[in-house]
């Protein structure tokens, strides 16, 4: 085994690489490039403006510049970028002179884009949704500013990496992707076996080949070789090949870079090497790097003739090694969680900031649920739709970060982003509810929506309630999903109030208001939706109060099929259902915490890694419950638990067998030792062995076994934080009877210790720095009491018999849609002479989408509609293909808004690529243990097959054949 970058060998060792190589010379591909974090020690802005150099020396757009001016003067460089916010910051400040001038510079193979997203992003804290979106936003810039394509993933700095990215990347286009993080143990066994190259197949029970794609992890991180940095500030020396100067080097440093040369070709199976040149915002002085790369090809290049180094790009390198033709390891398991050291697992960022991962999430649902009017919009009305939806889009990209998302930027960069996220969000918010007006006449005026999706009544219009002069608010629930019965939520100030409906006829309402008040209310009921449809409903004062009662001697609830009975058992909190009168499972619910570590020696707990004080510490109860009360409802069954640190509420509806476990967190105290606050549900009747089920970003669920990695032989070192794995959907345990899931709405860490337990990690706050570059303590808190913030979260728990057969309404993937996909609601005042009638929108037909299919509609700058559609079953619960009819949802699509269907084009999922370039560009690869079969890139709108966790994407082009439904 051999990680020794400093060599450390004998020339005895050097001289037997030389002479075992088969094929003779070396080909090292120099690839210089930049990795520029869109936010992390300093914000976006002062990133790009160098800014601040107070606290880093950075500034992208002096980069960009230098690097654009050396390509100009020398035809023989190359450079390859990533990061679209900062390229098209400054892109848009450039003469048509020099954007005529990168035109060429891209034609000419000169200057390359990999990745291409806004940001580079994060891969555990991310939503496959919002992933896509972030790719797509980079991509679209780049394809219609400059008609590039790319066609490699560039994920070198996230830490730790999906099975989910590498099926994303394979279907939206890319052939290989590379990155430098992985398990320092699995690196040590890939050296020592040269696997460092290999052929990624995830998901491939489910998606085949077509998301099998190449992947490459590299020698030294994303680095320049030691001794080889020239970026300024490096304490590094550069080439000097004249004689005459007394600091003349050449013949040292040849030699340095010959001997890294060999030990790297020792480690990888072909005779072509990529060897990066570039770092963390690399190339501030573009010239001084160039220069010293040239001298160090040119000497190279006469010194050795079994080594030929010249400038390259990943595309180049890829292509070559292609060429070989040979065959490659293969993986099908991902590489969570990641750890550079004994101590140092990565699974701490899982939680960090739960806040902004929280509002993060809230901007998805809503953007994604408001995009097809905006679409519609954009097509019949006016471009300023798209502009907003565009500005949010690209601002969800750069959230999607590796250093933005995972929590682990500093505090006044966090700040940033939720500012600008928030302007953004309420830009498109707002022109969202100026689209609805004009496009559908629903008889309310003055439209408006709540500040956000837990607004209470005083950031909603509901609050003009308690205005005298109004007697009666009007509600537009819209549901742009598919078909589904479910329950509407709303603030409101009191209970005084009655629900109507379109035809003013009185509906029924579960109303839930504050302990012992009729105020501060949320209204239940239920709405029953046509797909992508709306409904009106009315509050209207009353003089009684119509609110559900609390019982605090309540001990059986019944909602739907499901009876729960609740106990208080010294602080804990004891659930017990039962399903269709069967037996009784229970459930225990505790709040509880591990101390940080944080002693001066050793590795501390911080943004990135979580470490317990204990190796294997038992975490200790962080809030006791001493009282609690429930309410009955037609709809809604609640129970409320009151806490020291925490508030707990329990939801069950009669449409669900899912129940609502939501956490009110007050904020962790202050104090001297850091703490990490866990949901910890036990589940005695399950006996799962060690093993559970966590998902990949979203998507399919991935097989966990305790202590365990399927690759390598493990040792344990870590056995709480070691087995944490990032949750962005939810967790499963179950054994050859029962089932629980449980399921989150908010990037999480968590993991299942003990059979029939799980744990979910939803709140830290450290007070030491965990030395990975931040230089700060994760240290979050209200300037009021200096507690840590305050924290509202969901989970939501089922179990179920593994004999009962299963529908896909009933499908933790449909309760999954239920948490993506809200209602959208929209307020208006109601004038006299009110006439108005429920409109579907899109879909007229309901037999078009299969309940299990679900469909993204976006807009795009050209008019037309991008489309995503997916089958959401996963192979742990349901195995179905379904097949729609794409042609036939365009025209209804058409028919609804008044537009014929001129064409639909199938594309892959970001939109880069035609079905019928798809199968010119994807290579076709050998594996060690079989050869995939190839792909047929065909597409047949009207005959479109999805099988499990499948996404097809296409364009929908209109002309108009009619006045917009807005006259």
């Amino acid at each position: 085994m051999d990680l020794d970058l400093e060599h450390g060998h004998s020339e005895d060792y050097f001289n037997n690489l030389e002479s075992q190589r088969k094929n003779g010379k070396l080909y090292v591909h120099i690839v210089p490039h930049t990795h520029d974090d869109v936010g992390w020690l300093k914000t976006v802005e002062q990133y790009y403006l160098g800014a601040r150099e107070d606290i880093q020396y950075a500034g992208v757009r002096y980069i960009i510049s230098g690097i654009y001016n050396e390509l100009m003067k020398d035809t023989t460089k190359k450079f390859t970028y990533v990061e679209m916010e900062f390229f098209q910051r400054w892109w848009e400040e450039q003469s048509e002179e020099v954007k005529k001038n990168v035109q060429t510079l891209v034609d000419e193979g000169r200057l390359q884009f990999v990745n291409a997203g806004m940001s580079m992003s994060d891969e555990a804290t991310v939503h496959y949704e919002d992933f896509l979106n972030n790719m797509k936003a980079g991509h679209d810039f780049l394809k219609r500013e400059l008609g590039y394509k790319p066609t490699i993933g560039w994920q070198i700095d996230p830490f730790g990496h999906h099975s989910a990215t590498a099926a994303l990347f394979a279907e939206m286009g890319f052939n290989a992707w590379f990155f430098a993080r992985i398990d320092h143990k699995d690196k040590d066994r890939r050296l020592e076996n040269k696997e460092m190259e290999w052929l990624y197949r995830p998901f491939s029970d489910t998606l085949g080949a077509r998301a099998e794609i190449f992947t490459h992890m590299m020698y030294h991180h994303y680095s320049a070789p030691p001794g080889f940095n020239y970026n300024e500030f490096q304490d590094e020396h550069p080439i000097f090949d004249n004689p005459k100067y007394d600091n003349y080097n050449v013949d040292n440093k040849t030699g340095e870079f010959y001997k890294y040369i060999l030990h790297m070709a020792d480690h990888y199976k072909t005779n072509h090497l990529l060897v990066p040149f570039g770092d963390d915002f690399n190339f501030s002085n573009a010239a001084k790097m160039f220069f010293n790369i040239d001298k160090l090809i040119k000497n190279m290049n006469e010194r050795y003739e079994d080594v030929e180094l010249f400038y390259s790009t990943p595309n180049e390198y890829l292509e070559a090694i292609h060429e070989a033709d040979i065959e490659w390891p293969t993986k099908y398991d991902d590489l969570f969680p990641y750890s550079d050291g004994d101590d140092a697992y990565w699974t701490g960022y899982f939680t960090s900031r739960a806040n902004i991962k929280g509002y993060v999430r809230e901007v998805s649902r809503d953007l994604l649920s408001q995009a097809p009017f905006l679409a519609v919009d954009n097509m019949l009305n006016t471009p300023e739709s798209y502009n907003k939806f565009e500005d949010l889009f690209n601002q969800m990209g750069v959230l999607q970060h590796h250093d933005g998302v995972s929590g682990t930027e500093k505090q006044h960069v966090a700040d940033d982003y939720v500012k600008n996220l928030h302007k953004v969000h309420t830009a498109a918010k707002n022109q969202f509810v100026e689209a609805f007006d004009r496009l559908f006449d629903t008889g309310l005026e003055n439209l408006s929506m709540c500040l956000s999706h837990n607004s209470t009544y005083d950031h909603c219009p509901t609050k003009d309630l308690l205005n005298d002069d109004v007697e009666q608010i009007g509600l537009i629930v819209i549901n742009s999903s598919n078909k589904r019965n479910s329950l509407a939520k709303i603030p409101l100030p009191n209970s005084r109030v009655t629900l109507l409906n379109n035809m003013g006829e009185e509906v029924p309402v579960d109303i839930i208001c504050e302990a012992d008040t009729s105020e501060n209310c949320e209204a239940y009921f239920e709405v029953n939706a046509t797909q992508f449809s709306w409904n009106i409903f009315f509050f209207k004062k009353t003089h009684e109060s119509n609110h559900l009662r609390a019982n605090s001697n309540l001990q059986t609830l019944n909602f739907g099929s499901l009876t729960m009975g609740v106990k208080n058992t010294n602080g804990d909190i004891e659930l017990e259902f039962s399903k269709d009168g069967e037996k009784k499972q229970g459930v225990l619910m505790r709040y509880m915490y591990y101390n940080s570590y944080q002693d001066i020696e050793g590795q501390r707990s911080g943004a990135y890694i979580f470490r317990p004080s204990e190796s294997d510490e038992e975490p200790q109860r962080y809030s006791s419950t001493y009282t609690y009360d429930g309410l009955q409802g037609n709809y809604v069954t609640q129970v409320r638990f009151y806490g020291s640190e925490v508030n707990n509420y329990v939801t069950g509806n009669i449409f669900t067998d899912f129940v609502e476990i939501k956490t009110d967190l007050f904020g962790i105290p202050l104090g001297f030792q850091g703490q990490e606050v866990i949901l910890h549900l036990s589940f005695p009747e399950i006996q799962n062995g060690g093993v559970f089920y966590t998902d990949s970003m979203g998507m399919q669920m991935q097989e966990r076994k305790l202590g365990y990695r399927p690759t390598w032989e493990f040792e344990s070192t870590q056995p709480v934080s070691e087995n944490y794995y990032p949750i962005n959907h939810g967790m499963t345990l179950k054994d050859d009877k029962m089932t629980l899931e449980v399921l989150n709405e908010r990037s999480q860490g968590g993991t299942c210790l003990q059979d029939g337990s799980m744990e979910f990690m939803i709140q830290r706050r450290t007070y030491k720095d965990d030395s990975r570059g931040v230089g700060e303590a994760l240290n979050e808190s209200r300037n009021s009491d200096k507690r840590g913030l305050r924290v509202i979260t969901s989970h939501y728990l089922r179990f179920y018999n593994n004999t009962e057969d299963m529908e896909f309404n009933q499908d933790s993937r449909a309760m999954q849609r239920e948490i993506d996909s809200p209602f959208t609601y929209v307020f208006g005042t109601v004038p006299e002479n009110f006439t108005s009638q429920n409109s579907p929108f899109i879909l007229g037909h309901e037999d078009l989408l299969p309940d299990s299919v679900k469909a993204v509609f976006l807009p795009q700058q050209d008019g037309t509609i991008f489309v995503r559609f997916e089958n959401m079953m996963d192979p742990i619960s349901l195995n179905k293909t379904e097949t729609i009819n794409v042609t036939e949802i365009g025209e209804s699509i058409g028919e609804a808004i008044g537009v014929s269907l001129q064409q639909i084009t199938e594309v892959s999922n970001t939109g880069l690529y035609t079905m019928e370039e798809m199968q010119d560009i994807k290579y076709k690869w050998k594996g060690v243990d079989y050869t995939t079969e190839e792909v047929i890139y065909s597409s047949d709108p009207s005959n479109t097959e999805l099988g499990p966790q499948r996404i097809r994407s296409f364009v929908l082009s209109y002309a108009k054949q009619a006045e917009a439904i807005s006259e």
